[in-house]
């Protein structure tokens, strides 16, 4: 029977969509209003709360794209949408998670990393609605083949590594940021990176597909190296909401090193890391410029026939690392004494500023590695190195928790189930006065390697100036933090470039104490506090104005980002931003996902 013309081309789109770039699927839900609960969700580190949000929780990319559909069908010509009289004005943007928003896990949930605004969906005209998609319920597995995996956008980090675990795959080592409490859709819309200074250097480079919903309800689906997919990652979700993604994983299992010549003068630092680049390709660095010192923590994939090391006390527990470890709560604590002390002006002498700096570069406080021993009595007890060998997948990424720990248990500083179990023992023990949980602030760009020098020699000026009017010649509780970094070429990506040019992350991060202030003291914040912010100020605006490098997404204070001295905008290429904004165009044509912080850098900065 001959075919109609319909089912002809159908049979042609078949056999030819293999062979496309993009595969372009509508969805056909009905249109109504999707089930929301009003809230505020705050971030991680309870310094951003985006207010008055109708919070949509879907479970499938079906449901995205049916909420979608419906608040676009809700926008008015005026503003792009297909409404012809009347409709409101919406901005709809993705979270992952919300700290205080579950009652399943005592409202202690950690929140979205971000703290300059971008996660907030807030419009710049009075009356605009407010959409989260809160992904917590998309982190299913959907589909595997071979080392070839499909995922819901909503899965951590964490829960990619003991699926690959579980199902003998690994996961490339360097691709994954260091913190794995993070989300697959989340890292991929902020360009997130890893470790790595030629390649397998940024979740990116480990995806083959991205699943999205773009501005009008539409299901499209997209090679991770087409000019759309160029455009999702690093993207800030300007053309739509990632959905689902395809990862392609190692077979079988890994072994991977970590090792430390140890702390350094930095005297001759940058020759010393340059040279140290040459030979390897993910490295770390530790540096405080106040106390002339930096350390160094190289990771290198090894024969899986290496020794893990230290000895696993069993096979539950084996050594992971690829984060900043503490050793134990009672190390936390004694850091928010320090850190407490240090920005109460009560350091007359330097000797709290200086003891924290030697306390961050001890390996047994802080380490690579986060192992156990059998203690006193057999009890296992938990140790820091900065020397191990583990599993590839153990190795890479770390979260709050404890391996082998139920959730919440353990011993990140911007924890709040942390804080909760010190302060239970501090009244326990009766102490009339409770230490201040702590607060990291950190904010991260990426420097051209050829720049790195003249950076290093500009930042140690100012901490030697800084020496004539500080006490011991000590900055306030931080440090600074150098990851190698590989170059992509997504149109707005902070790490966008050729890869014949090398990038350099380098992060500030600052812990401050969660002091509530009184009157006075807001009027005359303590010194070291005034001084920490004079830091950071002066970090941004070395980095932005002069050495042109572009902040991460992420990782940065609004202000930042709404600059007029020093556009952002500027920073990119001004043919990356008219190809991102075409796609936009084409797949955001309402500007659903266009917040007020957003078109600020679109602008040029300001508010």
């Amino acid at each position: 029977m001959p075919l109609s013309s319909r089912a002809a081309a159908a049979w042609v789109l078949l056999l030819c969509v293999c062979a496309l770039p993009l595969i372009e699927i509508q969805a056909l839900s009905p249109l109504k209003p999707p089930k929301t609960i009003t809230a505020s969700l705050t971030s991680a580190y309870g310094d951003v709360t985006c207010e008055n949000q109708q919070v949509v929780v879907p479970t499938s990319t079906a449901e995205v794209a049916a909420a979608v559909r419906y608040y676009y069908s809700m926008q008015p010509a005026s503003a792009g949408g297909p409404a012809a009289t009347g409709g409101t004005p919406v901005k709809i943007r993705v979270v992952s998670r919300a700290r205080g928003f579950n009652a399943s896990d005592g409202y202690r949930q950690m929140g979205f990393h971000e703290r300059a605004g971008f996660a907030c969906a807030k419009g710049s005209q009075p009356g605009t609605g407010a959409v989260s998609l809160l992904m917590v319920n998309m982190r299913k597995v959907l589909r595997r083949s071979g080392a070839t995996v499909r995922m819901q956008a909503g899965i951590t980090l964490t829960e990619i590594l003991r699926y690959a675990t579980s199902q003998n795959l690994t996961v490339p080592f360097g691709a994954m940021p260091q913190y794995g409490d993070l989300t697959l859709g989340g890292t991929l819309a902020t360009g997130a990176h890893g470790l790595g200074g030629r390649s397998n250097a940024n979740m990116a480079d480990i995806v083959r597909a991205i699943t999205f919903v773009d501005g009008t309800g539409n299901i499209t689906r997209v090679s991770r190296n087409s000019n759309v997919g160029r455009g999702l990652v690093g993207g800030l979700g300007m053309l739509g909401v990632i959905t689902e993604v395809t990862l392609q994983l190692k077979p079988g299992s890994g072994k991977t090193r970590s090792w430390s010549p140890g702390l350094r003068s930095d005297a001759n630092f940058a020759q010393e890391l340059l040279q140290l680049w040459e030979k390897y390709s993910h490295i770390l660095v530790y540096w405080r410029p106040d106390l002339n010192q930096y350390k160094a923590t190289v990771v290198e994939e090894v024969p899986l026939s290496s020794p893990l090391h230290p000895p696993p006390v069993n096979a539950s527990l084996p050594p992971t690392g690829g984060l900043f470890h503490p050793q134990s709560e009672s190390i936390v604590s004694t850091a928010g004494q320090l850190i407490a002390a240090l920005h109460s002006d009560k350091d007359s002498t330097g000797l709290f500023c200086r003891a924290f700096g030697s306390f961050l570069f001890n390996s047994e406080s802080f380490g690579w590695v986060y192992g156990y021993k059998q203690g006193a009595g057999g009890a296992i007890t938990p140790f820091t190195a900065d020397n191990g060998t583990g599993f590839t997948n153990d190795m890479q990424t770390s979260e709050c928790d404890i391996p082998g720990s139920p959730p919440g248990s353990g011993s990140c500083f911007y924890n709040p189930a942390v804080w909760e179990r010190i302060w239970a023992k501090e009244k326990a023990a009766g102490s009339s006065r409770l230490t201040p949980s702590i607060s990291f602030e950190e904010i991260e760009f990426a420097l051209e390697a050829t720049s790195l020098p003249s950076f290093i020699a500009d930042f140690k000026l100012m901490a030697a100036n800084m020496k004539t009017d500080v006490p011991g010649g000590c900055w306030p509780g931080g440090m600074m933090m150098l990851r190698t970094g590989f170059r992509t070429r997504d149109h707005i990506s902070p790490q966008t470039g050729s890869a014949a040019e090398r990038v350099m992350w380098v992060e500030l991060g600052v812990f401050r104490p969660n002091v509530p202030l009184n009157a006075q003291q807001q009027s005359l914040k303590p010194r070291q506090q005034k001084r920490g912010a004079a830091v950071q100020q002066y970090f941004e605006q070395l980095l932005v104005c002069k050495y042109k490098a572009r902040p991460h997404w992420g990782k940065g204070w609004s202000r930042v980002f709404t600059s007029t001295a020093c556009p952002i905008k500027d920073l990119y290429p001004a043919s990356n931003w008219a190809t991102q904004l075409s796609l936009q165009q084409q797949y955001d044509p309402a500007k659903l996902f266009e917040t007020q912080l957003l078109s600020s850098v679109l602008m040029g900065g300001g508010l």
